[in-house]
């Protein structure tokens, strides 16, 4: 595994990801238990997941070149995370080792009635690497875009800073309101969040409100996914909305990485926002078709095929 990610150490990277990666511990039941009471699983597995790991199995899958920059140790947790990120190409090269470190744990039920999910998890022994820590000490050099996510506080927005120093778009994926958040958000030149956490972050119930209220300066796109009514976004040529691509749901886990690995990649690629929330909502959509985080995300073919069959 060391010698791959040296192997690959010095090539372009369409997009670099800094942040969590997971995992996860799975169960399907038919419906949602009343309290107090035990309930047969219909379905059980371990996955990897995470939003920036499951956002960069997206980039791999869908032709991308994609590199992780975490930190994680030797148990059986982080060599797992490791080598899942792995198997899907994508380069580890900058993963700190720190003898302490482990992925974020999680378990997630899913009803599958509808394809939603409740998730648990838990920090412990959680830590990210700061820039300066990054085996490539030159990354932005051969960066096209940075994905950041909530979870990687300090160390992901001083990375955001030094790649918009250097003109490199910086894409942020954001759940819920940590301490770091807006500061985060602000250091960010493209904000991809769902409506529900933009909704409690502002405080709007409309959502043209909300995507005025999370911009902090005109320059900023922003992105707000609505699950199956589409998306909406605010970008210094104006204001749109997206329907959502219709298929058979029965997982929604993973939907929200994966769009934000689709729509880096295609920012990457010098597509317009608005192209690459087009692109982002389609690579989504077809990976809510099976259960689990990361197993329905397509291949670049699956998607084009998809996409031409759609228009």
């Amino acid at each position: 595994m060391a010698q791959k990610a040296e192997m690959i150490s010095y090539r372009h990277i369409d997009v670099l990801g800094l942040g969590s990666v997971t995992v996860d511990f799975l169960g399907v039941v038919e419906v949602w238990p009343p309290k107090g009471v035990k309930h047969r699983l219909r379905r059980f597995s371990v996955e990897d997941g995470g939003l920036i790991g499951t956002a960069l199995v997206a980039v791999s899958r869908l032709g991308g070149s994609a590199a992780f920059a975490g930190k994680l140790g030797h148990s059986e947790m982080a060599s797992r995370a490791i080598e899942a990120l792995n198997k899907e190409s994508i380069d580890i090269s900058q993963v700190c080792r720190s003898p302490d470190a482990e992925p974020i744990v999680a378990f997630v039920f899913t009803n599958i009635a509808d394809g939603q999910h409740n998730i648990f998890w838990t920090r412990q022994d959680v830590q990210y690497p700061k820039p300066s820590e990054f085996s490539d000490k030159r990354w932005f050099e051969r960066t096209s875009v940075l994905l950041i996510d909530y979870e990687s506080g300090a160390s992901g927005i001083e990375a955001a800073k030094i790649a918009r120093r250097y003109g490199i778009p910086v894409v942020i994926d954001v759940e819920q309101d940590e301490p770091y958040v807006g500061k985060a958000m602000a250091v960010s030149s493209h904000i991809v969040v769902s409506e529900d956490f933009a909704s409690s972050y502002t405080g709007k119930g409309d959502v043209s409100d909300m995507l005025v209220a999370l911009r902090s300066d005109s320059q900023q796109s922003v992105i707000i996914t609505r699950g199956e009514r589409g998306c909406a976004g605010l970008t210094e040529e104006g204001a749109f909305e997206l329907p959502a691509y219709k298929v058979d749901v029965v997982d929604t886990t993973g939907c929200g990485d994966t769009f934000h690995g689709a729509f880096a990649l295609a920012l990457a690629r010098k597509q317009s926002v608005i192209e690459a929330a087009r692109f982002a909502s389609a690579a989504a959509a077809l990976c809510a078709r099976r259960l689990g985080g990361r197993a329905g995300i397509p291949t670049a073919d699956e998607l084009r095929g998809f996409m031409e069959s759609q228009s």
